[in-house]
């Protein structure tokens, strides 16, 4: 008991200098505008914007050198992709991107961090009466951000169900479940202690394609035409450039 105590703590602690996620991810780089891979991002991140409701002119995206499937969506509009998922079949970059879309149209960015700095408030606040209770902050506030984190992930996929018939697909939910299993199949296996699963920012892949039962009967997808590339170099004409990664 002691020990799995004294885990938690531990990642807990060193989670909480950690609790909003960094100005960009690690590899982080600014993609070439003419590359296949950036065209792709950028006129499926146009499309997701739209079928949100959403102004694409607002959004800019940067890429990840990994081969794993992965995607972050930061304040501001900014996005980050990784160059595995630009890899995956069509209808997958779809569902991964409007994903990620729908936290931005949904505000999940600035709530978490709002939550975060709120619990810290009351902490420091409690401090004052009962000297060394605010140290407690670093153990609640990770567990309560990260929990509510994988709330919000769950609020997210059933907006982008919504998001993926704007697009055009005909059996949303059907790809939304294809392509979180793709992204399982390709990225290290999720974490199996009870500690790491406390601390996730993400739910459990059985409890996510648990919500977005019953799928569509069939695959069948229409996709629209795409929009305009969103990035380019400074100097080339239409579209917004995609934000430089800061030097780690």
């Amino acid at each position: 008991m002691r020990r799995p105590l004294a885990l938690l703590l531990l990642a807990a602690f060193i989670s909480g200098c950690a609790l909003v996620p960094p100005p960009h991810p690690e590899h982080a780089y600014y993609p070439s505008p003419r590359d296949p891979a950036t065209i792709r991002i950028s006129q499926t991140l146009h499309r997701a914007a739209e079928a949100a409701g959403d102004d694409p002119d607002h959004y800019s995206f940067a890429l990840i050198q990994t081969s794993a499937i992965k995607a972050y969506a930061a304040e501001d509009a900014t996005f980050y992709f990784s160059d595995g998922l630009a890899r995956q079949p069509q209808r997958h970059v779809d569902a991964l991107v409007a994903q990620k879309v729908a936290h931005e149209v949904l505000g999940h960015a600035g709530q978490r961090r709002a939550l975060s700095l709120s619990i810290t408030a009351g902490f420091a606040l409690l401090g004052f009466f009962w000297p060394g209770l605010g140290l407690v902050d670093f153990v609640v506030n990770p567990i309560v951000v990260r929990a509510f984190s994988r709330e919000q992930q769950l609020s997210a996929d059933q907006r982008a169900i919504e998001i993926l018939r704007a697009m055009g697909h005909a059996s949303p939910r059907r790809v939304l479940a294809e392509a979180l299993r793709a992204a399982a199949e390709v990225n290290p296996p999720a974490a199996r202690f009870f500690e790491q699963r406390l601390l996730a920012t993400e739910p459990e892949l059985d409890d996510r394609l648990a919500a977005l039962e019953p799928l569509e009967a069939g695959p069948r997808v229409t996709t629209r035409a795409p929009g305009p590339v969103l990035s380019r170099s400074h100097g080339d004409g239409g579209g917004r450039s995609a934000p430089r990664p800061r030097d780690r």
